[in-house]
């Protein structure tokens, strides 16, 4: 039996197709019949991962780490404090950085990201989709003393903007960059120091009472580093940012082109 921790957008979302291929969902269906344990490992906080809910999972890390659940129960949870939040908004502010707050109940859009994407020639239809999930929120509707945040995605026009937000919270967080893209190039997610998917996996193994050595992790971005080098199969998708794959045991086929159900097949975990 493995446990198999798989990422989202660009592993099992397909962004170009939006949906989920249907070799992926038989990939998942026949690892769980193999009695293969499934993890959902993403990024994304717990109240947006609905695109996966036509799987089968018996687990979730999201908000990259800071939330994990394995079956219907939360095992571990931490949250950005709300006066070190309003420290990072403010000098976000001042930077000119937009952001986004990824909470447990919602996410809310500082109002600077529409003119952050308008600056790069506006937004292409994944990003279009991803933007309209019923979750995102503006900030007038962000209650500061009843919402839990889990990490911050930034976005800039300059380089050097990150990298003052980056420098000036380093004792606290990380910054991890976004996927590379000629239209959008400046963009990271800032996570608590403490917090990564790698740290999120090991707290479900133990929790389920399993090993590391068991352990499969797919992923095609560089939130997905720390997951691919933990886990004893790291493996990138095809279309995985480049600066990724060097770190991977194996790299398959892109996300529209059957790399989740080539790389279970090349593992033996159907």
């Amino acid at each position: 039996m493995k446990y198999i921790f798989l990422d989202i957008d660009g592993t099992l979302f397909d962004h170009n197709a939006l949906c989920i291929p249907e070799s992926t969902k038989r990939a998942v269906e026949l690892a769980r019949k193999k009695g293969n344990k499934i993890f959902i490992s993403t990024g994304r906080s717990s109240c947006m991962i609905d695109l996966v809910d036509e799987i089968g999972f018996e687990g979730v890390i999201a908000a990259a780490g800071a939330y994990v659940k394995v079956g219907e129960e939360v095992i571990y949870e931490e949250s950005i404090e709300k006066e070190e939040l309003k420290e990072i908004t403010s000098f976000c502010d001042e930077q000119n950085v937009a952001y986004i707050l990824e909470g447990k109940s919602g996410v809310y859009l500082d109002s600077k990201v529409t003119g952050f994407f308008d600056g790069m020639g506006g937004m292409d239809n994944s990003l279009k989709a991803f933007f309209s999930h019923k979750m995102f929120r503006g900030m007038k509707e962000y209650l500061v003393d009843k919402e839990i945040i889990y990490k911050m995605g930034l976005y800039a026009l300059r380089e050097k903007d990150l990298f003052k937000v980056e420098e000036r919270f380093s004792q606290g967080f990380h910054m991890v960059p976004g996927q590379v893209d000629e239209r959008y190039p400046y963009s990271a997610e800032l996570l608590l120091l403490k917090n990564n998917k790698a740290s999120g996996i090991r707290r479900a193994i133990e929790y389920s009472g399993g090993n590391m050595a068991d352990t499969v992790a797919i992923g095609d971005s560089l939130n997905d580093l720390e997951m691919i080098k933990e886990c004893t199969i790291g493996i990138a998708m095809g279309n995985a940012d480049e600066r990724l794959k060097p770190h991977a045991d194996f790299v398959t086929a892109d996300v529209g082109k059957h790399g989740i159900y080539k790389a279970f097949e090349r593992f033996q975990l159907i």
